[in-house]
């Protein structure tokens, strides 16, 4: 059985993720600009490389995972190589699928993916929806593709500027708790490493529970705070400070500007 032949264009952050979770399964060919990055790509992943033309003549599936700054000349460069049997997703943030469609063509199969930095290491998600033109089984390529790095949510577009506030941005979230954290328990007299040890097996740990046990996060945090106790006393100032109310905050903001770039 033949591989299906995906071209990606753009080997950074995320394009890199992407090459990593489905090289083994897809024939994969990959235009990068930067030479070194683009070697590097080559030698771990024993990939194909080429210049834009050669890398869309030989794919049946074209991923556009360039920077934004760079979106707009490559769908240019693009127009006149596509054919009209390939598909092409996008993984580019705020650029619709309408967007993409009225720059290549509207009768183009377009999927537009968001995936997240934890795909970099297989543990990503990745919210996806479909153009006018994309088909039922567009999307479950879509899917199996990206499953290759995490798993998937297919969702109406109109949800993805705030699927971008939650998982997009979300891990940034996580690293600034994490990060805090840390420094609360430096201040406590242990030591960098000790610290960053003592956060990270407690967060770790937390979250396999959470997973295992199957519980809501509340009925875990509400069994570990007992009445008068250590945990109740540091959930007091947080309610003190309204942190559900500050994450509640910091999301619609996300999302707000997630709105405002997107086009």
């Amino acid at each position: 059985m033949k591989k299906t032949k995906i071209g990606i264009i753009g080997g950074g952050n995320m394009g890199g993720a992407i090459i990593g979770g489905i090289c083994k399964e897809y024939n994969v060919s990959v235009r990068e600009q930067d030479q070194k990055r683009l070697q590097w790509l080559k030698r771990k992943y024993k990939i194909v490389t080429g210049d834009l033309k050669t890398v869309v003549k030989r794919s049946q599936v074209i991923i556009l995972a360039v920077k934004p700054r760079s979106f707009d000349s490559v769908l240019k460069e693009l127009r006149p190589l596509l054919k009209q049997d390939q598909l092409v997703i996008s993984i580019a943030a705020g650029i619709t699928c309408r967007y993409v469609e009225k720059r290549l063509g509207t009768k183009t199969r377009v999927i537009r993916a968001m995936p997240n930095l934890p795909a970099q290491v297989g543990e990503g998600i990745t919210g996806i929806c479909a153009g006018k033109a994309a088909g039922k089984k567009d999307l479950i390529f879509a899917q199996v593709l990206f499953s290759r790095v995490g798993v998937t949510a297919v969702l109406e577009e109109k949800y993805m500027d705030a699927l971008t506030a939650a998982s997009g941005s979300g891990p940034a979230y996580v690293f600034l708790f994490i990060e805090s954290m840390t420094k609360a328990v430096r201040a406590l007299g242990f030591d960098e490493k000790t610290s960053r040890a003592l956060v990270l097996r407690t967060i770790i740990g937390s979250l396999d529970l959470l997973v295992q046990q199957k519980e809501d996060a509340g009925v875990l945090r509400a069994r570990v705070t007992s009445k008068g106790g250590t945990t109740q006393a540091a959930m007091d100032v947080f309610a003190k400070h309204d942190f559900k109310m500050v994450f509640k905050e910091a999301l619609s903001a996300a999302k707000k500007r997630a709105k405002e770039l997107s086009k």
